[in-house]
């Protein structure tokens, strides 16, 4: 199908520009366009192409709210000449908003022949994807009757562009692996200082848009909040804080609109020397579905859905932006310690390369016979609790290290079913690993002793301690060194780690996941302070009393010299 529409956008641009006007609503017609030719192409392209183009629709909601807060910054009848670009315009979506919010103010203003004036001199989009591109300019034709010469099929991060006083969109989200080499290589030379370290693409759009504005202009962008946090991400944010920042609206993985997923920030950016202060707004799970409610709070200023912060420009660092307020900020500035790194090492689970080959419940195991000798507790993500692990009835085949795999035959017979698979996998085909064993079993030893497990996706700290317990790749461990051993102990460590203030700690630095969820990221968990040992919650944690979680926050909040209002800045981090 995709095919076909392809072939009948073609044609109906053909038509247009040879006076058939006709050929439009009968295009409509049959591919049954309700609300727009982009939304169509979108969606027969998910369904049927196999390259991922980085692209994703941005809600209608959204759309109007940006283009209506770029537009309000500048002043049309001072300027009627203004130039406005989508760099990657797809369907048109932000081209089309703009044509209607502008033509409402030609209009005002009485301009001649405001349609094609518009057209003409103040919109302009560039895309890779010519379809896009028609589909684009037959949009714009539809509501303005004149067909734009400014609609181009053009690489706008590889070509010379002139000056634009709005740029505005959603750029494609693609790392180094998803692009060709040879374009990859092209980008990485023209922009080195954010397109490296398996930088993105859209990193590549900020810049290039931001030196593509005249002084003044204007950049907004619904983009990935991933720029904000990720390691790869330095350049971008060092590139950005040479300019004036004047706000970013962090979605924080809330989904404001029914049914899609936004893990985004609009960022808007005017090309001018830096301020000393961002406004930030960060939105509150209150604003979950509440679609056009949540930017119509943050128009009025009335923070019902968001919270607004006035964020020091010098605070936000290059390894990361962390947009706390005062309070919050004084209270991390408070913990003390030594990072966690010096006193344990971290460790992921096991990597089986075939879950069904080598896990399996009790009860199939004696099933089948499996040998005793050769299973291992099983645990996962979700048996993990704060302080202690639910008891699992899952069990692992364990084939690594074995002297003699023929003594586990009713093992053997059961991964045998899984041969063809296991034998694909990237260790066996090098000779790492026997087809049988288990892709990455790590050192026994680290699952058979003591240690705190943790999943490494969460909504709240789950810190437990385990013994003898094997988990997945989801799960990490961390052990106390050798040499500290008898200086801190394991229940200490875990009132610390699930304590509401280290729950704070943690999620104030911690990437977001979607409405509720957290990547609890080992080189962040192992950069933790940790206080000498405070033996009052160690106590705690071993005698387990009524409120004994209580009665550790309490004891870390004098120690720290936490305040009232600090702490209950603190509790609204905590589920």
């Amino acid at each position: 199908m995709l095919k076909e529409f392809v072939s009948d956008i073609n044609f109906l641009y053909k038509d247009i520009v040879n006076g058939n006007k006709q050929s439009l609503s009968k295009f409509k017609e049959k591919w049954n366009v309700k609300k727009s030719i982009g939304e169509i192409y979108q969606n027969l392209c998910k369904k049927e192409s196999k390259k991922n183009t980085g692209r994703f629709y941005t809600p209608v909601e959204i759309v109007d709210f940006m283009v209506s807060d770029a537009i309000s910054k500048i002043n049309y009848k001072q300027n009627i000449y203004i130039k406005i670009l989508d760099p990657c315009c797809g369907g048109g979506y932000f081209l089309i908003c703009i044509y209607e919010k502008l033509i409402e103010m030609a209009k005002e203003l009485k301009l001649e022949n405001p349609e094609q004036h518009i057209i003409n001199n103040n919109i302009f989009g560039f895309d890779t994807d010519n379809t896009a591109v028609l589909i684009t300019k037959i949009e714009l034709y539809e509501r303005s009757g004149v067909l734009s010469d400014n609609i181009l099929e053009k690489d706008f991060l590889l070509s010379e562009n002139t000056g634009f006083d709005i740029i505005i969109g959603n750029p494609p989200y693609m790392g180094h692996k998803v692009l060709s080499e040879d374009y990859r290589r092209k980008l990485s030379s023209k922009y080195d200082d954010v397109f490296r370290d398996k930088g993105d693409i859209s990193y590549c759009f900020i810049k290039k848009s931001v030196n593509s504005l005249y002084e003044g202009g204007i950049l907004q962008f619904f983009t990935s909040r991933y720029m904000l946090e990720a390691l790869n991400g330095k350049g971008i944010r060092n590139f950005l804080s040479k300019n004036f920042i004047d706000k970013i609206i962090d979605f924080y993985g809330v989904r404001v609109i029914k049914g899609v997923g936004i893990d985004n920030i609009i960022l808007t950016v005017i090309k001018q020397k830096p301020s000393n202060s961002i406004n930030y707004y960060k939105l509150n799970i209150s604003a979950k579905d509440k679609g056009s409610k949540v930017f119509e709070d943050i128009k009025l200023g009335e923070n019902k859905y968001v919270s607004c912060l006035n964020v020091k420009s010098d605070s936000l660092k290059d390894d990361g932006w962390i947009f706390l307020s005062t309070i919050e900020e004084n209270v991390l500035n408070k913990i003390k310690g030594v990072e966690l790194n010096i006193l344990c090492d971290s460790f992921q689970g096991v990597i089986t390369g075939c879950d069904s080959a080598f896990v399996m419940d009790n009860n199939t195991a004696d099933e089948l016979l499996i040998e005793k000798g050769i299973l291992k507790p099983w645990i996962k993500n979700k048996d993990i609790k704060p302080f202690y692990i639910e008891p699992s009835s899952d069990v692992l085949i364990y084939t690594n290290d074995l002297l003699n795999i023929e003594n586990y035959k009713n093992a053997l017979k059961h991964i045998e079913n899984f041969k063809e698979k296991l034998k694909l996998r990237r260790e066996c085909k090098k000779g790492l690993r026997k087809w049988y064993e288990i892709q990455w079993g790590r050192d026994k030893r680290l699952f058979e002793n003591k240690k705190i497990v943790y999943p490494f996706k969460a909504s709240s700290n789950r810190f437990a301690l385990d013994e003898g317990s094997y988990f997945s790749a989801d799960v990490y461990g961390i052990r106390i060194k050798d040499m500290f051993q008898g200086m801190i102990s394991y229940e200490y460590l875990l009132g610390i780690l699930n304590s509401r203030i280290y729950e704070f700690y943690i999620k104030s630095m911690a990437k977001k996941l979607g409405d509720n969820l957290y990547e609890y990221y080992p080189n962040k968990i192992m950069k933790l302070k940790i206080p000498n040992l405070i033996k009052e919650v160690e106590d705690e944690v071993i005698s387990k009393k009524d409120n004994f979680k209580d009665n550790i926050d309490n004891i870390l909040k004098d120690y720290f010299k936490i305040t009232d209002e600090e702490y209950e800045a603190i509790k609204k981090w905590c589920n």
